[in-house]
């Protein structure tokens, strides 16, 4: 658990760090708002082309093994990122990105390796003790966006590649304890099959029922609207003229919101059942997006829409998560986790994407709005579903 623990705090790190300059290092090298998008649009489609392949390892040989080649994977694709910004080459720059998502798919899955070691019960709450542990790099990375510049320049590389310097060493480094730690797949003596209080009654392990069908519809929406509003915040707090080094600990407080809170989360996962926690996050997420449509010349009504949008995504990943494994056996989970975690990618790929598109089109508050309406989902799901029970 330690090594997982480890893991986390340098694999978040890395997760935000690149995360945090793709929209700039894009603009800098496509030199159009509208390429801006695309690299967190690469970082996704790779998260969810790796989820399925961590899956498929994780079930021959094992989360740690499985866990350590994505971030070794991501290591590399921090590399070619440095390479493709020095010889300016967005294709290189976007390949980088597609690479660097096996990483966040590593460090994501490691909730569900906590979960393994706890009982049925309390699942939510020992997949929130990972994600505090990632709080830690991930709070930290964005705030390095100005010192990282600074040893780019001073390595004589362009200001950004110092964040995906740090990023691929941070990743090398998770590769390493995940490899090589005692993360295990299956107990050794698996508990009988349980289901999620309140929810996973007559759940199928060869098949979706609809508790995971709900849990896979709130952890893509979630995603989706989470990712497309974050890929063009930094752009747009660069627009209404705030600097580098604020523009780090705005995304700083943001991702903050969606890790930190995880121990109250969990329990409330817990307390409450996944749909009920789910229908929460997305009034949360409903509330995060308005704010941050609202018309405003500083930054300060902005971050509290993001450092909200943190906190309903937060809950809306622990409720999803637990939907989507209730009443599953230890064997058969990597299958499940598998498919959220491309459902997540996708969901997000497509709204990183079209984000760059619509702000140019439209501006930040039509993105915003757009998310506003899209988390609506969340709440009408679990209501159509209470409705079908």
């Amino acid at each position: 658990m330690h090594a997982l623990w480890a893991a986390s705090v340098v694999g978040g790190l890395a997760q935000s760090l690149a995360g945090s300059a793709g929209a700039l290092l894009a603009r800098q090298v496509g030199g159009s708002d509208i390429v801006a998008g695309l690299p967190q649009a690469m970082l996704v489609a790779g998260s969810a082309l790796a989820a399925l392949a961590l899956s498929a390892l994780t079930r021959r040989y094992g989360r740690g093994l499985a866990l350590g080649a994505g971030a070794g994977v991501a290591a590399a694709g921090g590399a070619l990122v440095i390479l493709a910004a020095v010889l300016a080459s967005l294709p290189g720059l976007l390949l980088g990105h597609l690479l660097l998502g096996a990483g966040n798919t590593a460090v994501m899955l490691g909730r569900y390796a906590a979960a393994d070691l706890g009982p049925e019960a309390t699942r939510a709450r020992a997949m929130a003790s990972v994600l505090v542990a990632t709080t830690i790099g991930a709070v930290a990375g964005p705030n390095l966006l100005e010192p990282t510049s600074a040893l780019g320049l001073s390595l004589g590389l362009p200001r950004l590649v110092g964040a995906y310097l740090i990023a691929a060493v941070g990743f090398a480094v998770a590769a390493g304890l995940l490899g090589c730690g005692p993360l295990r797949t299956h107990p050794a003596a698996e508990p009988a099959d349980r289901a999620w209080p309140r929810e996973a009654a007559g759940a199928s392990q060869r098949g979706l029922g609809r508790t995971a069908v709900l849990g896979l519809a709130v952890l893509a929406m979630a995603n989706l609207v989470m990712v497309a509003v974050m890929t063009m915040a930094p752009v747009q707090l660069h627009h209404i003229g705030v600097g580098l080094g604020a523009i780090g600990l705005v995304v700083s407080l943001h991702i903050a919101g969606m890790f930190a809170p995880s121990p109250l989360s969990g329990w409330l996962t817990d307390r409450l059942g996944g749909g009920p926690a789910a229908a929460i996050a997305g009034v949360a997420l409903i509330c995060a997006a308005v704010l941050a449509a609202l018309p405003t010349d500083g930054p300060i009504i902005l971050t509290a829409g993001l450092v909200l949008l943190g906190i309903g995504w937060n809950l809306a990943l622990l409720a999803g998560s637990a939907l989507l494994t209730a009443g599953v056996s230890v064997r058969e989970r990597p299958h499940r986790e598998g498919w959220g975690e491309m459902g997540m990618g996708v969901a997000a790929a497509g709204g990183s994407a079209m984000s760059g598109l619509v702000v140019s089109g439209g501006g930040f508050a039509l993105l915003a709005a757009g998310a506003a309406a899209a988390a609506l989902v969340l709440p009408l799901a679990w209501y159509a579903a209470t409705r079908l029970t």
